[in-house]
């Protein structure tokens, strides 16, 4: 069976991200590290590549393409109470 890279991951965990949600989708896949280890891969400046096999590829690409960024944090707003009156 030939594979594709269908994404390019800068870390470990950025990969293993993308591999959930897409195992999730029911789209095989396993991780292929540019480097000798996927853990110093992101100190050496290479990355994470997460495979699928090449009839999934097009469906894959399609999937990750139309995945929701990741949301930043919402800031809470401050509420100011009224003082009691009184001991």
């Amino acid at each position: 069976m030939s594979w594709g890279s269908c994404y390019s991951a800068a870390t470990a965990s950025e990969a293993h991200v993308v591999k959930g949600f897409l195992e999730l989708r029911g789209v095989p896949c396993v991780l292929q590290s540019d480097g000798l280890s996927v853990y110093p891969s992101a100190a050496l400046g290479r990355g994470v590549k997460v495979l699928v096999p090449e009839h999934w590829l097009a469906v894959a690409q399609k999937l990750v393409a139309g995945r929701a960024p990741a949301r930043r944090p919402r800031r809470g707003r401050v509420i100011r109470l009224a003082r009691r009156s009184g001991p």
